[in-house]
């Protein structure tokens, strides 16, 4: 009986000399968005790079801290383990038209979206860091040569572009798909000889597939 009533004593020292998890630090370094997959459906590749301090003497599961790295609409629980001291990682996250279409949009757009990371601890919340990240959709360049027509496209995704050329006094009808960080030559239907020399403008539709749509028009 002795032995029973020391055994809440003896569990009470052993808690007493566990030791006290530190929550740990964590500072967003960069993103990028690094491209569109197509398989198995279209969805933004997202990767942020963060760099984290675990003040511990021992690995810290993120888990046990419920760590969720929050983009606008979406939040991806983290499993990472942080080793003892400072070490970096890029964490990823991919936007699908289905889960994150206005997340998406709102990411290639000026306005941008909130990013954040958080947490918590006996009770409290944790925020490790909350800032804006925007990737609006940079314009394409054209490049002339000859008779051709070039559009260079810096987006690090691929574009759909279609619209119409407006070239002395003719309106042609025009298509491309543009490679990520590529270029590609128009297809002019209706072109003819002797329409290369003047000035002119492209009107296009371009098209992040499945995300995001925006019309504008190019000078020659």
């Amino acid at each position: 009986m002795a032995l029973v009533r020391l055994l809440p004593l003896f569990l009470l020292g052993l808690a007493a000399c566990a030791p006290r998890v530190l929550p740990p630090e964590a500072r967003l370094q960069g993103a990028e968005l690094q491209g569109l997959a197509t398989q198995p459906s279209p969805a933004l590749l997202l990767g942020l790079r963060v760099a984290f301090q675990n003040p511990n003497p021992f690995p810290l599961p993120l888990a046990t801290l419920g760590t969720r790295l929050r983009v606008g609409e979406v939040t991806v629980p983290l499993e990472l383990t942080l080793p003892p001291g400072s070490t970096e990682a890029v964490l990823p996250v991919r936007l699908t038209p289905q889960g994150a279409l206005a997340t998406a949009q709102a990411l290639l757009s000026r306005e941008g979206v909130e990013v954040a990371l958080e947490g918590r601890t006996l009770g409290q919340d944790l925020t490790f860091f909350r800032t804006r990240l925007a990737f609006p959709l940079e314009p394409p360049r054209v490049r002339r040569a000859g008779v051709n027509l070039f559009l260079e496209n810096p987006n690090p995704y691929p574009l759909r572009a279609e619209g119409r050329l407006v070239l002395l006094g003719q309106s042609l009808a025009v298509r491309l798909e543009l490679p990520a960080l590529g270029e590609g030559r128009l297809q002019v239907v209706g072109f003819r000889p002797g329409l290369e020399g003047g000035g002119g403008r492209l009107e296009l539709d371009l098209e992040v597939p499945g995300f995001f749509r925006q019309r504008l028009v190019l000078p020659l």
